[in-house]
């Protein structure tokens, strides 16, 4: 009676993360030893069980791969360019789900996010359309083969462990899952791309702010046309043109731009403002002090504009220090009930408000003479006093958000197009370096010395062009690992003794001694120091020029690529304030790229070789290990890095478990539970019924607890349930992996949520909304899946043919009908959505109203309609 109290408790122990599981398993473990339950041998027998030791190794040779850029470059080849959620989440979903097939989802994961969020800002896609989309692919890609993910491994090693001996048949194979595992993740697939667009969040910012754009003399788009000077082919919408003092007038492809208009764009605050940057166009604010004239229906208020000869004020959005952010007028706001003039934001607050959000009703007239109300959404441009930690801010603000971090000026790196550089003779757009989350090219450099300070979207890169860009950190080891542009320093990094495999990039600051008021090339950096600068960061301002010919000053921050003896050496040097390495900066060898990749085929061709013989032909696990020892000695990753690889407390959990699955079945706990699975089974319908209660069971516990330990309790019930009703073990583990892999609910359940739940900020209610009613999607399909027994074929058929409907259906409005037919059917679907609860940043599989407007703009031309469709 005491074993299942305690089971309970240890189960909540573990559902409540007041302790890892690891730890909880290990405790159990303890006891069960000590107290008799199970033998020592038992209790350690996990550590050396196949499937465990393969779970480790296999962590490593998927690190192997990651390190020399292998999958970073397939994967930025395979996405492309898309402009919609529903052809972006395709993109992404289908190789995802074939690379985690074979290879651990966790470092897919990790490699993934950054190349995720970067491909999204170019795309104009928010990345929280798309991280949780790509968690859940990784995840449902690892059930279609063994080593797809550790649950498969874990419960392949106890099956194996109690019928290996007597009956070799029910020894899991490679491909064993296969069946069942492809259409799950089939249909799994086809529920994301159905409902993600309702079910999802965007971004925190409002991305349909109606602002203002002031056209003065000096920019680029007097004289043309909206298309002409390319304002069409960005991430905002034209809504209407305002010609000096007279009220704005609809947008047409046909208007041509003077010096004095004021166009009302429809967008994000991120694309309007990088849209003023590339076009020298002004951004107005309240301070200009204009009301908005009669603009296209929108919920949005935005910045007022005129004619330039009235003389505004436009310091806010000059001033190179000001920070655009958004905020929340708080319920409790004593601003509340008075206009934006009567508040003077310029003077309280050290701000001016570029556009106002109200969920309801459109407010017309002067922007300073709109009277806030509660819960109002404010964006805010701020100068250099501006302190948002003041009581008078915190009290009448909330929900701060910054939204220009991404165009961030703090580091100052420059990049060669080189002789293989792929980006030679395209286009900035083209190669995928316009809006880069954290990066910002501002001046080009050709051969011949032109330079070009304000670089177009369009603009054609040339060999030997110096492209130089400023951003933060991660936009520098962006450019390091997923690009082919050569590094200006390159000859100096070439220059260090210290093996590609072993550096890393550091910060370091320097101090007032030794390295203050000295160039680079004068205090002999690299000959000194043992490192190559690589980026310079000053008071947030782009310092463009040969980073070796810059006096240094006090207080830069320098971006060095360096050996890992460089912080120990020099740590405590007067050169120096302030060391720390740049986590995860580890540069790609990518010359050994094609020996990591063919080293992974061929250990995966041995799996594939025994399936088709029906015999193994050499284990997964020495397979692995020497697949990782060949990756060392070709010096495709460090001893330092395959350590790290190797998450130690899976591994621990893992061992653990395999202790507590043995006391679960010596006390008959797991045969007493399986005895009320059989009743239950039987009184529903028998064997469909008990496979699809065990998954259930297992899918839920999963929730609670980690996938592995989930696996590792349920296996004991399953396989008791299994003998007692006669069903095949081998569907009944299948149905423990698929459950023990279902963790949708909760960003704790599996580590793939986990870590992208931190990256893309989600927050919980974001996973229990879309994965509450996955769950329900995914155990009809299980029904259906493990129903049909050896009969896979029916429901693997059946999901292909569904989700290429779902995938068809917009080919076919995309290619297929005419522009009159697409009106229609996006008017119908805009009044059906219209009634459909949304989200903030919200898309339309059609896009919806915001393209019926924009159809009607255009008319029938048919190519202006493809750019908009595209």
């Amino acid at each position: 009676m005491l074993l299942p109290v305690f089971m309970l408790c240890s189960l909540i122990v573990m559902g409540l993360d007041l302790v890892g599981p690891d730890l909880v398993f290990g405790g159990m473990t303890a006891i069960f030893a000590v107290s008799g339950i199970i033998s020592v041998r038992d209790a350690a027998a996990g550590f050396s069980n196949t499937g465990v030791l393969t779970v480790v190794v296999l962590y490593l040779v998927a690190e192997g791969v990651s390190q020399t850029g292998c999958l970073d470059l397939a994967f930025n080849a395979i996405l492309g360019r898309s402009h919609t959620v529903f052809w972006a989440q395709v993109r992404m979903m289908i190789p995802v789900m074939i690379t985690s097939a074979f290879l651990n989802n966790t470092p897919i994961v990790a490699l993934m996010i950054p190349i995720l969020i970067s491909w999204g800002r170019r795309c104009g896609i928010s990345p929280k359309k798309l991280l949780i989309p790509m968690s859940f692919a990784t995840v449902l890609g690892g059930t279609c083969t063994i080593i797809g993910t550790s649950t498969n491994l874990v419960v392949s090693g106890l099956q194996q462990e109690k019928y290996g001996a007597t009956d070799p048949s029910k020894v899991f194979g490679f491909f064993t899952i296969t069946p069942y595992g492809v259409p799950y993740a089939i249909w799994g697939m086809a529920y994301i791309l159905i409902f993600s667009r309702w079910l999802l969040p965007g971004d925190e910012m409002s991305n349909d702010l109606t602002s203002g754009l002031l056209v003065p003399a000096e920019s680029k788009v007097v004289g043309k046309t909206a298309k002409a000077a390319g304002l069409t082919d960005g991430k905002v919408a034209i809504t209407a043109i305002s010609k000096g003092q007279r009220p704005s007038v609809q947008y047409t492809p046909d208007t041509v731009i003077h010096a004095g208009d004021t166009i009302y764009v429809s967008g994000s605050v991120h694309a309007v403002e990088q849209l003023a940057r590339n076009y020298n166009l002004v951004l107005l604010t309240s301070d200009d002090d204009t009301g908005l004239h009669t603009s296209p229906s929108s919920s949005v208020l935005g910045a007022a504009a005129g004619d330039v000869e009235e003389g505004f004020d436009l310091a806010a959005t000059d001033d190179a220090n000001s920070t655009l952010l958004q905020v929340h007028i708080s319920k409790s706001s004593n601003l509340i009930g008075q206009s934006i003039k009567q508040v003077g934001f310029r003077g309280r607050f050290n701000a001016a408000v570029i556009a106002i959000k109200r969920a309801k009703a459109v407010q017309p007239g002067r922007i300073g003479d709109i009277v806030i109300q509660a819960r109002d959404v404010l964006v805010l441009s701020t100068g250099q006093g501006f302190d948002p930690t003041t009581p008078d801010f915190t009290g009448n603000f909330e929900r701060l958000v910054y939204l220009d971090e991404a165009l961030a000026r703090e580091f100052t790196t420059s990049m060669r197009v080189g002789k293989k550089s792929k980006e030679a003779g395209k286009t900035i757009a083209e190669v995928g370096l316009r809006g880069i989350n954290g990066l910002y090219l501002f001046e080009i450099v050709r051969a011949n010395g032109d330079r070009l300070k304000a670089v177009d979207h369009d603009t054609v890169l040339q060999e030997k062009d110096i492209l130089w860009f400023a951003g933060d950190l991660d936009g520098v080891v962006y450019l390091m690992k997923y690009t082919s542009l050569e590094q200006m320093q390159a000859d100096q990094v070439a220059k260090l003794q210290t093996d590609i495999i072993y550096r890393r990039l550091v910060q370091v600051v320097v101090s007032q001694h030794g390295l203050a008021d000295k160039k680079l090339k004068d205090a002999r950096f690299r000959q000194t120091y043992g490192a190559a600068v690589l980026g310079v960061h000053r008071s947030g301002q782009p310092i463009a020029g040969d980073i070796r010919e810059i006096p240094l000053k006090t207080g830069d921050v320098l971006v060095v690529e360096a050996g890992p003896e460089f912080i120990n050496n020099f740590k405590n040097n007067r050169a120096f304030s302030l060391i720390s390495e740049v986590p995860n900066s580890s540069p790609m060898k990518r010359n050994k790229m094609w020996i990591a990749l063919l080293l992974t085929i061929a250990m995966v061709s041995t799996q594939i070789i025994g399936s088709a013989i029906n015999n193994e032909f050499v284990h997964l696990w020495p397979a692995a290990m020497l697949t990782v020892g060949l990756m060392l000695a070709f010096k495709c990753l460090s001893a330092e890095q395959a350590r790290n690889a190797v998450e130690w407390d899976v591994y621990i959990c893992i061992a653990f478990a395999f202790a507590v699955s043995t006391a679960m079945e010596k006390t008959k706990l797991a045969l007493a539970i399986a005895e009320l699975f059989v009743a239950l089974s039987r009184a529903i319908g028998g064997q469909v019924a008990s496979l699809s209660c065990i998954y259930l069971v297992t899918a839920l516990l999963s929730e609670l607890l980690t996938n592995n330990a989930a696996a590792a309790i349920m296996f004991p019930i399953a396989s008791s349930v299994a003998d007692q009703l006669g069903v095949d073990i081998n569907i009944m583990s299948v149905a423990v992996m698929l459950g023990g892999s279902a963790g949708w609910i909760l960003p704790y359940s599996y580590q793939c949520n986990l870590m992208v739940y931190a990256a893309g900020k989600y927050k919980t209610k974001d996973f229990v909304k879309i994965g509450s009613p996955y769950h329900v999607w995914l155990f009809a399909g299980v029904i259906l899946i493990l129903g049909s027994g050896n009969k896979w074929h029916i429901p693997l058929i059946a999901s292909m043919i569904f989700t290429a409907l779902v995938i068809l259906i917009p080919v076919a409005y995309e290619y297929f009908l005419t522009d009159t037919q697409k009106l229609a059917l996006s008017e119908k679907t805009s009044r059906l959505t219209s009634k459909l609860p949304k989200g903030p940043g919200t898309t339309d599989w059609f896009n919806g109203s915001s393209k019926v407007n924009l159809l009607r703009n255009l008319g029938k031309n048919s190519n202006n309609a493809k750019d908009i469709d595209n």
